[in-house]
């Protein structure tokens, strides 16, 4: 296992020098312990680890990172929580130059003259020249990081105000695009096979009971009993007997609040798009419930957040929760619904807490007034 590391780790240095602007030095190590899935690379952000069974779980808190998996000699990246095989392989480096030839090695001094019918001693051979220089080493190539996805190239825009490095995935091509140098450089396909399916989250807790039903009808009354002999009055009948209860009715359903409003969420350029309106003012009133419909891929890595201060958690806020319920995945059946508690304030704010300045404002007001 050690032989095999040592093997992996010079190939994985010569991959690197051609994608990775960065400069370092590389530690080795033998086998990973058991509290270390991968050996991290750190100065090209890059992550070792020996089979495709050791990698982790593709989450959130893993987007966006590269694996090189020594057993297949290939990458993998986490992208949409799931692991995709890609091919970084750069252009070779330009040959190094021949170093120049070594002088001759001196003649060996002749031999003494054979006697008659003997051949002469032949003489020793020369020293060899010492080696010409080493060649000129090639270009290192460019690092990137997958930073999000868009759905079309256009998508990217002419102007992007971020890192030289930050990558793209454009869906409708599985291109990776990255800028550099101020412009868009396209490094070719880079879709892999589907990853594992995840785990099926908890049950949600069970709703309250409904109000009871209506009462059940009375039971029928018993008979009446027989008149007495004429003359003296009779002896009164005895009461009939009592009608069994009718049965319970059945609980009613639990009530809901209908969804006045559902509106379509969508991401282009780093921003939120409301309904196809980039940044949108929304306008909201207590007491009623809206849905934010985020399962368009745009929003895999854009999970919509409500606060009460303007870009939220990186304008120094906190997320706000009050009558907010959210479901499924963005990017895939994400929703976000939201019933407006009647004390909610005037003034909300929608973010994204992975990423700062892609919202917008909440405008809050209540129906009816007295004048």
């Amino acid at each position: 296992m050690h032989e095999n590391n040592q093997n992996a780790l010079p190939m994985l240095l010569a991959l690197l020098l051609i994608v990775s602007a960065l400069s370092g030095c590389m530690s080795s190590q033998d086998e990973p312990s058991e509290e270390e899935e991968s050996e991290n690379l750190e100065d090209w952000n890059v992550f070792l680890v020996q089979s495709y069974s050791d990698l982790p779980i593709c989450d959130s808190s893993k987007d966006g990172r590269l694996y090189y998996v020594s057993s297949s000699s290939g990458f993998q990246v986490c992208l949409n929580s799931s692991w995709q095989q890609i091919d970084l392989t750069g252009p070779s480096g330009t040959d190094g130059e021949d170093g120049a030839q070594g002088p001759k090695g001196d003649a060996g001094p002749q031999g003494p003259a054979g006697s008659q019918g003997e051949a002469g001693i032949q003489g020793s051979t020369g020293s060899q020249g010492p080696p010409g220089p080493s060649g000129i080493d090639g270009s290192d190539g460019t690092s990137f990081n997958i930073v999000g996805t868009v759905e079309e190239t256009s998508d990217l825009g002419e102007i992007y105000i971020g890192d030289d490095g930050d990558a793209f995935l454009v869906n409708s091509t599985t291109h990776i695009h990255v800028w550099s140098s101020g412009q868009w450089v396209d490094l070719g396909n880079i879709s892999g096979p589907r990853g594992f399916d995840g785990d099926d989250g908890a049950q949600g807790p069970q709703g309250p009971l409904g109000p009871p039903g209506p009462a059940g009808a009375n039971g029928a009354d018993g008979a009446n009993g027989a008149d007495g002999a004429n003359g003296a009055d009779g002896a009164n009948g005895a009461d009939g007997a009592q009608g069994p209860q009718g049965p319970a009715g059945a609980n009613g359903a639990d009530g809901s609040m209908p969804t006045v409003m559902e509106m379509t969420v969508t991401v282009s350029s780093m921003k939120y798009f409301i309904e196809g309106i980039q940044q949108g003012t929304i306008t909201l009133y207590r007491g009623f419930t809206y849905s934010f419909d985020q399962s368009a891929s745009s929003n895999s890595i854009h999970p919509l957040k409500i606060s009460t201060t303007s870009d939220g958690t990186h304008g120094g806020g906190s997320e706000y929760t009050d009558g907010i319920t959210y479901s499924g995945t963005q990017g895939t059946d994400g929703l976000l619904s939201f019933t407006v508690p009647l004390d909610a304030p005037s003034t909300l704010y929608y973010y994204c807490p992975n990423h700062s300045t892609m919202g917008g404002s909440i405008s809050v007001q209540s129906l009816g007034g007295v004048a």
